[in-house]
């Protein structure tokens, strides 16, 4: 496998960058202005509600009633799809899940949690990945060598692992 650099890495380095601001537009577009609380709602899913919950459910939705004249949004409503199993269990401990989700906003930001049952396949075990052998990477260290950048040049590592490991499984 070969990774050839490109000598015009301005481009690469821009490409991460506009695709964020893209998703940024795009998921601004369809949440709302809501979009920040929800994005880190998101992303600190599984500290918030534990391993366990976190992958049989997910939120789907973060409302706000019309506050115009307050600085923060709060008394909002958080619907969660989760397994129709799961439902009643989630019920009982809905009061709870919302105290953590303002704990972590360390605001009163949720007022209630209204939960939206599906049909959802367990969620399937994640792959163990087969370790890269020492001449994969020692030819990935010798392709991205001269690259000054290290955040680039460690990222391309990855992007190198993943790829090789991928093909490999």
């Amino acid at each position: 496998m070969t990774f050839a650099l490109c000598g015009d890495m301005l481009d690469f380095m821009l490409m991460p960058r506009t695709l964020a601001n893209l998703v940024d537009k795009v998921a601004r577009a369809s949440v709302g202005k809501d979009w920040t609380l929800y994005a880190a709602l998101l992303e600190h899913w599984e500290e918030i509600v534990g391993t366990e919950y976190a992958r049989a459910t997910t939120p789907v939705k973060l409302a706000f009633p019309h506050q115009p004249l307050q600085p923060r949004r709060c008394n909002g409503t958080l619907t969660v799809r989760l397994p129709k199993g799961l439902a009643m269990e989630f019920t009982f401990k809905a009061e709870q899940i919302k105290q953590r989700v303002n704990g972590y906003f360390g605001y009163e930001a949720v007022g209630r949690i209204v939960l939206e049952s599906a049909s959802i396949a367990p969620p399937k075990p994640k792959k163990a990945t087969a370790p890269m052998n020492d001449a994969d990477l020692a030819q990935l260290r010798r392709q991205t060598a001269t690259v000054d950048n290290e955040d680039i040049k460690a990222a391309l590592l990855s992007f190198g692992a993943a790829f090789i490991n991928k093909k490999t499984l």
